[in-house]
């Protein structure tokens, strides 16, 4: 499954200030796990772990950064123990100078592929954020010892040098399960950088600059405590059904009644579902008969998203599609609560008042665009309207969905709550650049939008974010090219809908577009 993550900004941690828990140790055999923040009292535990000895890796499990004279001298036990050094998850700041001094140093599994790097930036003061050079030589040295032959000077100064405050970072992300695109280091000199405009540096990546050692992936299974809790965006799980199978084949006769076909292969899909090891998923058509099956995925929040992907792109059957369970967990209960819950919510909403919608009608905003927004672009001041497709604020959604008929709302983030009553469609405001890229994404967003509003006379909404979100206009204006004669836009999204007092949902997503 691939996966697809656009962000506003760059974002950082950076050298964060002393705090009272430092990172948590925990050792399992020869492997020693380490999470969290480095401060100053860190030098004692890691002091005390090497001691004991027997240590072969040591394993940095998101940890955001810390002070400088931490991270060197933890740093320095790891070069005398001369052991291995894998990162799951982010490892920046003073983290990726314990990393760096690692003999081996590998990438390990445990989180998402996109998210699994090494952020190395400059020193700077705590209390200021302001870039302190005089620290720079001895983390210079370091880079350039651990480096050896492969040591690129210019990347490694720029990394150090050129940051212009403390959420200034090169980031190099893990290799085996990225794509190319996403192998390619980047700089970006402050936290309030755009993607697109962070300098890309092609042609490299963390095996050529010597960041880590091997290509390959460790396969790690993380601690209970330094795993991602496993949820359902936001919600609580209930506790995994003993007997699974037992509620499957309930699941199956209420959908397929007496169909033998649909009872054999929803069955077969059940089996494999079963019988998969851990981190899966099972999806199933939304009034309309299909499955989508997903296994052995890093963690269950991918094997959800590869699962409801299958179902609603299925060949020849596109639809839109509900999770059923993830790891014997499950989630179809959520989305028949949700569906008892919206109408009693939407009978409750009132309009903002006249001073929020005054301020929402007068937001500056740039000019209509002529084209789709790509991946590195979607974030930024959107237009105040947008050609021939009608600009919806709060009032006229609220409007619209306290009438009748209630128009079909679009929600085209990928996390947060939703408006009651969307139809969550993750990744559904996207555009490529690349013309076979740009062409599947469009079949895919043409079967999706034609399950949810089959007439082409139907009014559509568009949401994402906020007024500084280009997904929902990509979205408004893919449906306008379709021929939906009816295609609005809440250009004000979840952030004025919340602002106004108005009620939100957890999300529960129905379609997966990328």
């Amino acid at each position: 499954m691939k996966h697809f993550f656009a962000s506003a900004l760059i974002y950082s941690l950076g050298w964060l200030a002393p705090a009272a828990h430092g990172m948590t140790l925990e050792r399992q055999g020869s492997d020693l796990y380490a999470t969290g923040p480095t401060v100053d009292p860190d030098f004692l535990a890691f002091k005390q772990a090497f001691a004991e000895g027997g240590i072969e890796r040591l394993i940095l499990v998101n940890a955001p950064g810390g002070d400088l004279w931490t991270g060197m001298q933890v740093a320095r036990m790891v070069q005398d123990a001369r052991i291995k050094t894998v990162v799951s998850g982010e490892c920046m700041s003073a983290c990726s100078l314990i990393f760096m001094a690692g003999q081996e140093r590998a990438f390990g599994t445990g989180h998402l592929p996109r998210t699994t790097m090494v952020g190395i930036h400059g020193a700077h003061d705590l209390d200021t954020q302001r870039v302190n050079p005089a620290h720079m030589p001895q983390m210079y040295a370091l880079y350039k010892q651990q480096l050896g032959d492969k040591f690129d000077k210019a990347v490694i100064n720029q990394a150090l040098y050129d940051i212009t405050e403390s959420g200034g970072f090169l980031r190099v992300r893990e290799l085996q399960r990225n794509k190319e695109v996403d192998r390619i280091p980047y700089f970006c000199p402050s936290r309030q950088t755009m993607l697109k405009d962070c300098q890309k540096h092609i042609g490299k990546d963390a095996l050529t600059l010597g960041i880590v050692t091997q290509e390959t992936s460790e396969v790690l299974t993380l601690p209970p405590s330094m795993r991602t809790p496993l949820g359902f965006y936001g919600r609580q799980l209930p506790p995994a059904s003993v007997d699974f199978r037992e509620r499957g084949e309930a699941l199956i006769d209420a959908l397929c009644k007496d169909q033998w076909l649909c009872k054999t292969a929803a069955n077969s899909t059940m089996d494999s579902y079963l019988t998969s090891n851990h981190n899966k998923a099972l999806a199933m058509g939304w009034n309309k008969r299909g499955y989508g099956n997903s296994w052995g995925s890093d963690e269950p929040g991918s094997a959800m998203l590869r699962a409801l992907y299958e179902c609603n792109h299925a060949k020849n059957n596109p639809k839109l599609c509900r999770l059923v369970a993830v790891n014997d967990h499950e989630l179809l209960p959520f989305y028949e609560q949700a569906a008892n819950e919206t109408t009693a919510l939407l009978s409750s909403l009132k309009p903002p008042s006249a001073a929020l919608e005054a301020t929402e009608k007068v937001e500056p905003g740039s000019s209509s665009p002529q084209r789709l927004r790509l991946p590195d672009e979607t974030t930024g001041m959107t237009p105040k309207g947008l050609d021939s497709i009608e600009r919806w604020d709060t009032t006229d959604v609220v409007k619209a969905l306290t009438g009748e008929p209630r128009p079909v709302l679009i929600d085209v983030m990928a996390s947060g709550p939703m408006i009651p009553g969307a139809l969550g469609f993750i990744h559904g405001g996207l555009a490529f650049e690349k013309a076979e890229q740009e062409a599947a994404y469009a079949a895919r967003f043409r079967n999706m939008l034609q399950a949810a509003a089959p007439d082409l006379s139907q009014a559509v909404v568009f949401y994402c974010a906020s007024s500084e979100c280009w997904l929902s206009v990509n979205a408004a204006m893919r449906a306008q090219q379709l021929g939906y004669t009816q295609v609005k836009w809440y250009r004000g999204g979840l952030q004025a809908w919340t602002r106004a007092g108005l009620p939100s949902q957890p999300r529960l997503p129905v379609a997966v577009l990328y």
